[in-house]
């Protein structure tokens, strides 16, 4: 690979910043990754990933790209404990009423609590030649040489900040997450901010690990469920490692799930069906619960800016925050440096231009997919007509997905961010969804006669 410069910072030492890491250390000569929390030396939940307590997903494309990053990786996490799924065979995917058919896929998602997975993902990073990660530090703000509109590095202090200290760079990526200062710092500097876009959806968690009584939902590795009706609820409940599970539960718009544990079969039992309330009733609690609050999507159009500096790239949950439910995050952040790959092969000569663009499609399709769904629940307003289409469009799709395993697998490589929406639209498929739905009618037409005839009886 081509030498770009001496030295590269990342600013965050989430999982964005640190597959930032990996890829900078082959193009400079040194990577300094700053991160604020005291990293600790075990899997761990920090403060600075407050949603690492709560269920994770490597969705399929993820856990690819992980493995093309560090070679050898997926096997040793589930040599140490992590789980591997084999979707849709050993997923129950239950949405507003409709499971997806259960269907062996080819693919398979790895499932993890969020502190192991960086554990092993920082490991790795930290024995590469040339990165370093100093925690315990603070980014301050951007050193900026004006003449040029360049940034050349940043300036960061210690926990108490009594030390300041400059760390010149040729490149900084700044993986701060979704609350990140940079765009204060951008402002400041005179390029103004980014334009915005997304939508209110105040999601609350209520998370534990549990150990579910022997020999319960046997074959269901990974657990989804949500629906619609008001008050809308959800949760999901994943195989991960310890030989444990981690139970999520979902309250949508004002809705609150229990703090206590005690009260989590009492939620669960208002939406889930038998086996499931049964098993998380007799579970055995191994955690305190914690609780997360998510109040919006966010999306920020870099790539529209009229005034960018060189030597600073805005990445991870700073470029786009997105829901949470969907499990997209981790993904789309090893998306997004996967781009970044490609794009530093060629050079770094209009790096955030050439980023931008090529990531922007990327991103398109994850931020399209936690669009039509969020404005499918009833207490979030759609923004425009497209949005309400796509939305009115998504319970056929899931009904045809139910009864049909070629619209399943279609759906769930969709979902996966391994095929594009577009895979969807295909004629092929669109004529099985009409079928199926077609189907699906005359079953309820069937339902509803015997339903007439028996209260006639009576």
């Amino acid at each position: 690979m081509a030498r770009l410069g001496e030295h590269a910072v990342v600013l965050g030492a989430g999982m964005g910043g640190l597959l930032a890491a990996r890829v900078l250390s082959t193009h400079y000569d040194r990577v300094t990754v700053v991160e604020r929390d005291e990293l600790p030396n075990q899997p761990e939940a920090r403060k600075g990933v407050p949603q690492g307590r709560h269920v994770h997903g490597l969705l399929p494309r993820g856990k690819d790209l992980l493995e093309k990053f560090f070679p050898g990786l997926v096997s040793e996490l589930v040599a140490d404990g992590a789980v591997e799924c084999d979707a849709l065979q050993e997923v129950r995917f239950n949405l507003a009423g409709y499971q997806l058919k259960r269907i062996p896929t080819g693919y398979t998602a790895l499932q993890a609590s969020r502190p192991f997975l960086e554990h092993h993902v920082r490991r790795r990073v930290a024995a590469l030649p040339g990165v370093v990660i100093r925690d315990g530090l603070d980014a301050a703000g951007l050193l900026h040489d004006s003449a040029a509109g360049r940034v050349i590095g940043v300036r960061v202090w210690d926990a108490d900040h009594s030390t300041e200290e400059d760390l010149r760079a040729g490149l900084t990526v700044a993986s701060m997450g979704r609350g990140s200062a940079v765009n204060t710092w951008l402002d400041g500097l005179g390029y103004g901010r980014p334009a915005e876009e997304g939508a209110e959806i105040d999601i609350v968690y209520s998370s534990a690990y549990v150990r579910l009584p022997e020999g319960a939902l046997a074959g269901d590795k990974m657990i989804t469920i949500g629906v619609r009706d008001m008050p809308p609820r959800a949760l999901a409940l994943f195989a991960v490692d310890g030989n444990r599970h981690i139970l999520t539960l979902i309250g949508f718009g004002g809705e609150r799930p229990p703090r206590d544990a005690e009260q989590f079969a009492e939620f669960v039992g208002t939406f889930a069906p038998r086996d499931v309330f049964d098993a998380i009733k007799n579970a055995e609690i191994l955690s305190p619960v914690s609780t997360f609050r998510y109040k919006a999507n966010k999306r920020r159009r870099y790539e529209r800016m009229t005034d960018f500096p060189g030597g600073l790239l805005v990445t991870g949950d700073t470029l786009c925050s997105f829901s949470p439910v969907y499990g997209q995050g981790m993904t789309v952040a090893a998306i997004q440096m996967d781009v970044l790959r490609r794009c530093l092969a060629r050079g770094d000569r209009h790096l955030a231009r050439r980023f931008y663009r090529r990531v922007t499609s990327e991103i398109d399709n994850a931020w399209r997919l936690t669009v039509v769904a969020d404005n499918a629940m009833p207490h979030v307003t759609a923004d425009s007509v497209p949005d309400r289409v796509a939305a009115l469009a998504l319970d056929p799709m899931l009904a045809a997905a139910a009864r049909d395993g070629i619209v399943a697998e279609k759906l769930f490589g969709v979902i996966g961010l391994v095929e594009s929406p577009t895979a969807l639209l295909h004629p092929k498929v669109t004529s099985r969804i009409g079928v199926a739905n077609a189907f699906a009618q005359l079953d309820r037409s069937a339902l509803a006669a015997a339903r007439l005839v028996r209260s006639m009886r009576q």
